[in-house]
């Protein structure tokens, strides 16, 4: 009976995250292409970097300087020579994230079925966020963790939170080089004007915090201090994908990919356990 209802759910599951791409697919690829290009043509001109606009607008840049900085030599072609290119290194970073989970079992397949969809609508988008899943991916556990996870919260903050795992491990050398990196990758946003950097979450977003502070805050605070106290064991990185989900004030489907930070893990040491 509880199989059954498990596999049930994973096809229901597995139909939202279509239903999710298919809706990414009909809007033009590469849409968030924009925010990254004209950034990049704005911080090349001396115009203000941090440009205002509506919550949900796509064209709207919300990360750290060097991303913008790095896009700038990509200005010299047309953004829809561009678009392609990288909205097809997005989709490579979606099947690399994903494709190692079918090697364990149904569980890995019903794991794929759902979130490979999911990494595809980011970047059916242009959105960096299959590139950043899979640099947490196959970077948290590396000696050169720190500098992915500060790479990953200069664009989307809540990756920080992987902090919580090095520290409660007693890694107190890739927690200051974490920090010490994230420092240095944010803090040259205070060089540029800020008045228009938009923190509104705008509509259709599906972080508690567009329901109410008094819900997301007292959630996110129990996903944190699970990820500390679950660290030292085999589901602290998965405790950790969790808490940067429920940790994100503005939420959007693909970024439930940050799942897949612990899960691979998880499935691979159950893999291991089996005689």
């Amino acid at each position: 009976m509880f199989g059954a209802a498990a596999a049930g759910a994973a096809v229901l599951l597995a139909l939202t995250s279509y239903a999710l791409l298919t809706y990414a697919l009909a809007r033009p690829l590469g849409i968030d292409v924009s925010a990254y290009y004209h950034a990049a043509e704005r911080l090349a001109s001396g115009e203000t970097l941090y440009a205002g606009g509506a919550a949900n607008a796509s064209d709207l840049y919300r990360y750290s300087p060097w991303f913008a900085a790095a896009w700038i030599p990509l200005t010299a072609l047309p953004i829809e020579v561009v678009a392609a290119p990288w909205v097809g290194l997005m989709g490579l970073a979606a099947l690399l994230s994903t494709a190692p989970l079918v090697r364990f079992g149904p569980t890995g397949w019903a794991a794929f079925a759902f979130f490979f969809p999911l990494q595809l609508q980011g970047a059916a988008f242009g959105n960096v966020q299959p590139l950043l899943v899979l640099m947490l991916v196959c970077g948290v556990n590396r000696p050169s963790g720190p500098l992915w996870v500060a790479i990953g919260a200069s664009l989307k903050l809540t990756p920080i939170v992987v902090v919580l795992v090095y520290a409660a491990r007693g890694e107190w050398g890739k927690v200051w080089l974490t920090i010490g990196l994230t420092v240095l990758l944010v803090a040259p946003m205070l060089l540029f004007d800020l008045s228009g950097y938009s923190t509104q979450s705008g509509p259709n977003q599906d972080s508690l915090a567009g329901v109410s502070p008094l819900l997301f805050l007292p959630i996110a605070a129990v996903t944190l201090l699970g990820t500390w106290l679950l660290a030292r064991t085999r589901y602290g990185w998965a405790a950790a994908g969790l808490a940067m989900i429920m940790s994100l004030p503005r939420l959007l489907s693909y970024e439930a990919g940050f799942a897949l930070v612990g899960l691979a893990d998880v499935l691979r040491q159950r893999g291991v356990a089996r005689p």
